[in-house]
């Protein structure tokens, strides 16, 4: 799906954001809880994507490798129910310019 793209949390989090609301944001981010309802192998794909965003975050790395970006939307597309909640993430990667292809 996303092959060959990577993730830029530093274009992410550059966004007028300050250190102070970083570190506020990854805070949050690291209390987010994943609906009960929600299918397994989804609730997984979620999970892992967010700790990756922790983990950027807190070591400051520049990217996230593609695969979990590919990973998540490729869970999120089987499931129709959510196609609005991925096509605002797709929106949002795109609004952001988040994607780089490499």
């Amino acid at each position: 799906m996303m092959e060959g793209m990577l993730f830029s949390w530093v274009k992410y989090w550059n966004l007028k954001m300050s250190p102070e609301e970083i570190r506020k944001d990854l805070t949050r981010m690291k209390g987010l809880k994943i609906n009960p309802n929600t299918p397994e192998d989804l609730a997984v794909a979620i999970k892992t994507f967010i700790q990756q965003a922790v983990i950027i975050g807190e070591y400051n790395l520049d990217t996230m490798p593609g695969e979990y970006v590919d990973n998540l939307l490729h869970t999120f597309s089987k499931y129709p129910q959510y196609k609005d909640l991925m096509d605002d993430l797709i929106n949002i990667l795109n609004r952001y310019d988040a994607i780089d292809r490499i």
